[in-house]
């Protein structure tokens, strides 16, 4: 009875995290915010975005000068909480991938891709996040601080570098898209010294980076989002794999696009433009390889049409030259059925089967 009593003791003190309060009930309302917080930061997100960058509504920069930052604070927030809240399912974050292209092919293992998952799902959220919170309710005098300036910015280079030693068994284009301009802004703060020296010299670098936070919290949270709703079966794999083909190449070029017409590298700090150039690259590269891709499959079903209209048309053709009243001679000859037939023979067969006839009819 002791012993009973004491693992009875001991598995409810591991069920409870405070005095009255379930694990299991503080997971789950965990979890109802991290997923509240990710729809907001999505749906806030592509608002964002569709005004920025198609509608020429920059809300960024207005909210700089007019001071209504609530849709920017909206969407920063939630967007770094779902970062964060993301660690309470650090073993659940999934391993797998629906790509066309297995994990084995791409030399990789499932804790591999798992890690991966974990660096664009909660170390990039959380980076995209710090600097515009900073630069939009610090202060200046704290801005102007070098030692809180350089210990924000050596904690963002450890982390990033922590990223790239993640994202380069997935691919190094990863770590210049999530991490990439953070690690450069990053070391120039540790040499300039502070995040106000930055901005006076920068002023566009606030918005950069609120624009790009942007990009890549709509791209990992659309991602997330489906990859959940696919394993409780509310989609589809196909329309996972369909919708992420789609959504993530076309957020990236409206980005690229954007940036090449405001002439980033002459807005932009070194440490940053860098980074910005080999996305532009990338983009380059992977648009190629894409229309490619499309040019070679056009070609492929014109080719296999043309083929399927030649083989019906030969075989009509030769539909309308034999006939099924065309029989072959034994010379070899073709020719129609009704010449091969011997009416004298016909005739003589029709008339004694007719004198048949008439002799039944008189011994009737």
């Amino acid at each position: 009875t002791n012993k009973t009593t004491m693992t009875a003791s001991s598995s409810s003190s591991k069920e409870t995290f405070l005095p009255g309060l379930n694990k299991r009930y503080l997971k789950s309302f965990v979890g109802l915010f991290h997923a509240l917080c990710s729809v907001i930061a999505l749906v806030v997100g592509n608002y964002l975005f569709l005004q920025c960058f198609l509608l020429g509504n920059d809300i960024f920069a207005s909210s700089e000068v007019d001071g209504s930052s609530l849709l920017p604070t909206i969407f920063h927030v939630t967007t770094a909480v779902s970062g964060i809240f993301l660690v309470f399912f650090w073993n659940k974050i999934q391993s797998y991938q629906h790509a066309t292209t297995s994990l084995k092919a791409k030399g990789m293992t499932p804790k591999q891709m798992q890690n991966v998952n974990r660096a664009r799902g909660c170390y990039a959220l959380i980076l995209c996040a710090v600097y515009p919170l900073m630069y939009r309710y610090l202060p200046d005098e704290t801005l102007r601080d070098t030692v809180l300036s350089r210990a924000v910015a050596a904690a963002m280079v450890a982390v990033t570098v922590h990223m790239y030693n993640i994202l380069k068994v997935y691919g190094k284009g990863l770590f210049i898209l999530y991490a990439g301009t953070k690690f450069g802004f990053s070391l120039q703060v540790l040499f300039a010294g502070s995040l106000y020296s930055l901005r006076e010299s920068y002023p566009h670098i606030v918005n950069f980076f609120e624009k790009e936070a942007l990009l890549i919290s709509c791209c990992v949270e659309f991602g997330f989002l489906l990859y959940y709703c696919e394993s409780r079966r509310i989609v589809s794999v196909p329309f996972l794999r369909d919708a992420c083909k789609r959504y993530h190449p076309l957020m990236i070029f409206v980005f690229i696009v954007n940036m090449l017409k405001e002439k980033f590298w002459s807005r932009l700090p070194m440490s940053v433009s860098w980074a910005t150039l080999l996305e532009c690259v990338l983009v380059f590269l992977f648009l190629k390889k894409m229309t490619r891709g499309i040019i070679t499959t056009v070609v492929e079903t014109v080719r296999s049409k043309k083929e399927s209209s030649d083989k019906r048309e030969s075989f009509a053709r030769k539909q309308r030259r034999t006939s099924v009243f065309d029989v072959t001679s034994s010379a070899g000859r073709r020719s129609s059925i009704f010449e091969s037939i011997d009416f004298g023979e016909l005739s003589s067969s029709l008339g004694s089967s007719r004198g048949i006839n008439l002799n039944a009819l008189k011994e009737v």
